[in-house]
């Protein structure tokens, strides 16, 4: 009896020895009597089906295919996605992914930050790719931040109603175009997504603030009237998003209505008037190709338009007007100041996303006097909405005062109801 006792007992206990010998905990086993843990299951099952498949950070390069981030409450998607390089269709690599880390971790409510990587079953890498990455799949990289308490001692939280603006969740500048010259890029959020966009933009040249020339008998001028009103729709359509090397491009059109409110200046005593006349009224438009990329902080674009659009130069000063130009350069008729073709180039900077700083050149070619114009973007460093622009011309150059507003109507900065849209004021 007691021989028959011990083997049934070494029967008994063989399966979970086994189990145990090989690493092997009896509850995940699948064995019968022994359940799997259901929260585990339902976890790893969540994770696979919404995410992807887990991959392991080491080595690379991968193809990303998809940027989340998770965890963040106070801070908003715009600034998150511009502290990290990792976008879609480039190429990334564990060190990539630690230079993101670090910039995430820099931020000052930010406490922590990981990512986890995962593969995307249904999104294959493309064939340039594929000799080069390690996996054929697409990869999701999943950004995890922890956000630091900003209690005082003695001060319970604020509830989000209670409290103040957040300045993470001010609407960011529109990047889709600089003062009068567009970019390649669209919108808000998705001006790296290829697709339409369309823009409005209201620009009004206040005055002159001072200038030189040897064109008439008053060698200077300071404080002079223009009145100048520039109304215009931009609309275009991005062809191809910006990559490690590649830069965003873009094609598009712009229509302006523009007029005086005020007949050009006269240098010893002005005239002003408000009343439009048809003289002073013109409409203008061109179609343009620009490319855009971004060089550490600062976004450059180059780009040529086709069309009239460069001739609304001609109303910032009365040295391109018709009799001027008939006075300086001679002949019994007076000569329109015309162009047909326009190059420009801008540089753009983001102290904060709601203030953008930038300059912008335009050339107009084949113009009498050759004239060149220059906008500042400066109100960040004024704290209001007012900028400068220097004209250049052959024979003198005129320092002017404008102010500018730019309105995208498409693409909204995020879907209607979500919590970026909130941040930014849609509804």
């Amino acid at each position: 009896m007691n021989a028959a006792a011990a083997l049934l007992a070494l029967a008994l206990l063989a399966p979970s020895a086994g189990a145990q010998a090989f690493g092997v905990s009896p509850q995940g086993s699948g064995l019968p009597g022994f359940a799997a843990d259901p929260a585990t299951a339902t976890v790893s099952a969540s994770t696979q089906s919404l995410l992807g498949i887990p991959m392991p950070l080491e080595g690379g390069p991968w193809v990303v295919g998809d940027v989340q981030f998770s965890g963040y409450k106070s801070l908003s998607l715009y600034i998150l996605q511009n502290k990290v390089r990792a976008r879609r269709g480039a190429l990334f690599t564990a060190s990539d992914v630690t230079v993101d880390l670090e910039a995430l971790k820099g931020m000052p409510s930010v406490e922590k930050a990981e990512a986890r990587l995962y593969g995307i079953p249904e999104q294959a890498a493309p064939e340039n790719y594929r000799t080069i990455a390690v996996s054929t799949m697409m990869v999701r990289i999943v950004y995890r931040l922890t956000e630091k308490e900003l209690t005082l001692p003695g001060l319970d939280r604020p509830a989000p109603e209670a409290a103040g603006p957040d300045a993470s969740k001010v609407p960011p500048a529109s990047l889709s175009g600089v003062v009068m010259t567009p970019t390649a890029y669209r919108g808000v959020n998705q001006y790296n997504t290829p697709g339409l966009g369309l823009d409005i933009n209201a620009m009004y040249f206040i005055g002159r603030l001072y200038g030189k020339n040897s064109l008439s008998q008053h060698q200077t001028n300071f404080i002079d009237r223009l009145g100048v009103w520039n109304l215009s729709t931009d609309a275009k359509m991005q062809v191809q998003s910006e990559g490690d090397i590649r830069p965003a491009m873009a094609v598009g059109a712009q229509g302006i209505f523009t007029f005086r409110d005020s007949p050009q200046p006269a240098i010893t005593q002005p005239n002003v008037t408000v009343n439009v006349s048809a003289k002073t009224t013109r409409a203008l438009g061109e179609t343009y190709v620009v490319a855009t990329k971004k060089f550490w902080k600062a976004r450059v674009s180059g780009g040529y338009a086709y069309g009239n659009a460069a001739e609304r130069v001609a109303l910032l000063t009365e040295f391109l007007s018709p009799q001027a130009l008939q006075f300086n350069l001679g002949g019994t008729n007076p000569i329109e100041a015309k162009s047909k073709d326009t190059v420009f180039a801008s540089v753009l900077f983001l102290p904060k996303p709601s203030y953008p700083l930038a300059i912008e050149v335009l050339r107009p070619n084949g113009m009498p006097l050759k004239p060149i114009l220059f906008n500042f973007k400066i109100g960040y460093f004024l704290k209001m909405n007012f900028d400068i622009s220097f004209l250049k011309f052959q024979g003198g150059w005129d320092m002017l005062g404008q102010f500018q507003f730019r309105y995208t109507h498409f693409p909204r900065t995020a879907p209607r109801g979500s919590a970026a849209a909130k941040a930014a004021g849609v509804r």
